[in-house]
């Protein structure tokens, strides 16, 4: 049985959201593959797998397919914006340039419009995403890229919640609100 909610790792969500959403033989793009994290415990052979990011010259708002050619786009773009508090890592390792939470969500709408030009009808899209806290008040990513994609013509399918095993970094020692340790990923299908 798959649950919406999973405590794990991105790698352990991935193997059920594919197993639900994909077909064999199906033209999967994950246009921000990276060190391909999400794929190591799934047989991408299964498919016609293209992993693309910008550390192999593809921009996932610029991606080098035709319209309406992908059965199935992943877009897992930085979703934390870059900053005094975020890792040096973390900023280096995503080519992270996002300074406020706004550019975080102008970075997916960018995605969000390209996928919608490169897949095929009922071509499906996950989406991963986290809500943030941006100066002590709550941003909800999710929330904001969910009604993105609905006026970008897409159906939404599920959302799967993941819980990660480790404790979210603090920048001070007293809190104001619930620090997040979960992050989502959206399934949509683009209705074209």
């Amino acid at each position: 049985m798959i649950l919406t909610g999973k405590n794990g790792t991105n790698r352990d969500l991935v193997i059920d959201v594919m197993s639900m959403y994909a077909t064999d033989g199906d033209i999967v793009a994950d246009v921000t593959y990276g060190k391909g994290a999400f794929w190591r415990d799934v047989d991408t052979a299964r498919y016609d797998f293209r992993p693309t990011d910008l550390m192999t010259g593809t921009d996932f708002r610029d991606l080098p397919y035709g319209n309406g050619s992908i059965d199935m786009v992943v877009l897992d773009p930085p979703y934390m914006h870059g900053g005094s508090t975020v890792k040096e890592s973390i900023n280096k390792c995503y080519q992270n340039q996002n300074t406020s939470h706004e550019s975080v969500i102008r970075l997916y709408a960018g995605g969000l419009l390209e996928s919608a030009r490169v897949l095929k009808k009922k071509g499906r899209i996950l989406v991963k995403c986290q809500d943030e806290i941006e100066s002590g008040r709550q941003r909800m990513s999710h929330i904001e890229i969910t009604q993105m994609m609905e006026l970008l013509g897409f159906k939404l399918l599920d959302l799967f919640v993941l819980v990660q095993s480790t404790t979210p970094a603090m920048r001070e020692k007293y809190q104001k609100t619930a620090r997040k340790n979960h992050s989502y990923m959206i399934v949509g299908e683009f209705r074209r």
